[in-house]
């Protein structure tokens, strides 16, 4: 009995993802205004599903991914504006180098612990910005400036469209990447550090190393996600290319669907992308808020979304996934099992 809930709720889950996708094409299909907030909302699956790597599995709450975005949306702009090299040949050097750069800074970071680490990780994302931003060579910026950095236009038959599938595709390997590894021994050793770093070293495993290896592997997806968006959006800099917000936001989404499996960051990126959306008046949907001015309607937007925040940590604390398993307390589920359990 128990293999076969656990069998069904793998499947409700594989068509919840799949009909979310099948939605958007037919999204897409409707209007083409479409095409860039659906490969918007997917570019924050791989985001907030290469997360869950350090944040949901390991259990170290990295706040400076977005440095790894940076690193792989200026890797692809500079190799295509600069060197002159074709797209598809530029887009393999964006994971590489920001997995480089994840191991060279996680040797010393990783050694941090709580907060320390959070805030130290922060700060590695917030100065790459400014360095990128400032360097200078010959009076010359290096890597644009503030005006920031141009692309040339990726000629393609339909290019929405394409910078889409390749999106999704992206977003397809970040999901497999975590199957894959939560069912590795590498993936039960960085499960043994979230749960007791300590006794993980003591039974054999090598701390360091895995915290390593799992800040490098997040970093390669999130760098994927930056390189395709250099050239899909044609222009970068510091301003899209780093913003302080999109760290938060992963957290957020790894948070909503549940960090620590495999379908939760894609499904909280879907979902808290689309409120902020739709909060936001970005989608093509008007709200009218009684006795609410136009101008306040932001305030009152993020008012919204910070209620159903706290909401989802207090009644789905493992995440909106856990919702189909019975086990939060917003389920039927859970109700009948708790009035079972009171019951003389």
């Amino acid at each position: 009995m128990i293999a076969t809930a656990d069998s069904q709720r793998r499947w409700r889950r594989i068509f919840l993802i799949v009909g979310a996708i099948v939605a958007a094409y037919a999204l897409l299909l409707a209007d083409k205004f479409w095409f860039r907030i659906a490969t918007y909302i997917v570019m924050f699956v791989v985001m907030a599903t290469a997360w869950n790597i350090i944040g949901g599995i390991t259990g170290y709450a990295a706040f400076g991914n977005v440095a790894f975005f940076g690193i792989g949306a200026y890797t692809t702009g500079m190799l295509i504006a600069k060197a002159k090299w074709p797209f598809l040949l530029a887009l393999p050097l964006a994971p590489v180098l920001a997995a480089l750069f994840a191991a060279l800074v996680g040797l010393p970071l990783l050694r941090l612990r709580g907060h320390y680490f959070a805030v130290a990780s922060l700060g590695v994302g917030v100065a790459l910005g400014e360095l990128v931003q400032n360097i200078d060579y010959d009076g010359k910026p290096v890597f644009g400036g503030a005006s920031g950095l141009f692309l040339p236009i990726y000629a393609v038959g339909h290019r929405g469209l394409f910078f889409f599938y390749l999106m999704c595709g992206a977003a397809a390997l970040a999901i497999a990447v975590t199957w894959l590894v939560l069912r590795t021994r590498f993936g039960y050793g960085l499960i043994a550090i979230r749960e007791n770093e300590e006794a993980a070293a003591v039974l054999g495993v090598n701390t360091t190393a895995y915290k390593v290896a799992a800040f490098a592997l997040a970093a390669a997806l999130t760098g994927l996600a930056g390189g395709i968006f250099s050239q899909w959006n044609v222009f970068i800099n510091q301003d899209n290319a780093f913003p302080i917000e999109y760290n938060i936001q992963m957290i957020l989404m790894a948070l909503l669907g549940g960090t620590g499996t495999v379908f939760g960051p894609a499904a909280g990126a879907v979902l808290l992308q689309l409120l902020i959306q739709f909060l936001g008046g970005s989608l093509p949907i008007s709200i009218e808020i009684p006795f609410v001015s136009t101008e306040a309607h932001p305030i009152v937007a993020q008012i919204i979304l910070g209620l159903l925040l706290i909401a989802v940590v207090i009644f789905v604390p493992r995440g909106v996934i856990d919702m189909f398993g019975g086990r939060t307390r917003l389920s039927l589920a859970y109700l009948r099992r708790s009035l079972r359990e009171t019951s003389l």
